[in-house]
């Protein structure tokens, strides 16, 4: 047993692709030679894996009174460069210099940190951080479901989805630039008219993707920001993401059934 792709995901989204370690500051998610990101960063283990029975040796850290899926359990996962997570599960050393304790206020106040960043640079998001936080959606298929202007209200819709207030300052601070996003979009559209149902269909694709998969609630909206960041390592193009989400949140069925 090991933590679910979906953990994973959710780890590097909230480390911001980002090694937690301090003073490491590794980006986690280069471009592969087809020009998409790859993922390299490891969901390291704070209490120990492997009890050392068997073949594996013992893990740093590792607690007999865990069970399996306590251990690999977003709480006890922590989002490393593979250098960092070498250091830390070295035994004795890297066990004894980093105890549960301290890998748990590492990776709080690193998440911390990374969505501090991420609120501050909405300030930042303009056309040119539009553009770039949207260019992706030039290649996929207007989405069939147009026709359902049935929305819910933005609250109604935080409550249906049961966000937390986390979530709630997020899709708050998004707003903030929704005016820009709306204009940005309308300006694309005036030459390409299909702009706007191209870039609604490639969130709904991964939207039902990820429910299909049973993602639901705060998890299932921090992964979609996460597919809204795009792997962009710059935070104004990462919150350029997250403002469009947030503004087909707000205005279309994303997030709605």
């Amino acid at each position: 047993m090991s933590a679910t792709y979906a953990t994973k995901l959710l780890l590097a989204f909230r480390s911001g692709d980002t090694c937690a370690m301090p003073g490491c500051n590794c980006k986690l998610t280069p471009d592969s030679d087809s020009g998409y990101p790859i993922n390299v960063g490891e969901a390291a283990h704070i209490a120990g894996e492997h009890n050392g029975d068997g073949k594996k040796k013992r893990s740093a850290r590792y607690d007999p009174s865990m069970t399996d899926e306590q251990r690999n359990h977003y709480n006890n996962l922590i989002y490393l460069c593979s250098t960092c997570h070498t250091t830390i599960d070295a035994i004795p050393h890297g066990e004894n210099a980093y105890p549960v304790e301290r890998l748990h206020k590492i990776k709080a106040k690193h998440e911390e940190k990374v969505r501090q960043a991420m609120l501050d640079a909405f300030a930042d998001v303009g056309f040119p951080e539009l553009e770039e936080a949207t260019r992706w959606a030039t290649t996929i298929q207007p989405s069939v479901v147009t026709t359902d202007y049935s929305l819910l209200g933005l609250d109604d819709k935080i409550k249906k989805n049961d966000l937390d207030d986390d979530a709630r300052g997020v899709i708050a601070m998004g707003l903030g630039v929704a005016s820009e996003v709306s204009r940005y979009i309308e300006s694309v559209a005036q030459t390409d008219a299909e702009f706007p149902e191209r870039l609604k269909a490639g969130f709904l694709e991964e939207y039902w993707c990820l429910k299909k998969e049973g993602i639901k609630g705060g998890d299932l909206f921090e992964l979609m920001c996460r597919f809204a960041q795009r792997g962009f390592t710059r935070q104004a193009q990462r919150s350029a993401g997250l403002a469009v989400l947030i503004h087909l949140f707000e205005t279309c069925e994303v997030f709605e059934k």
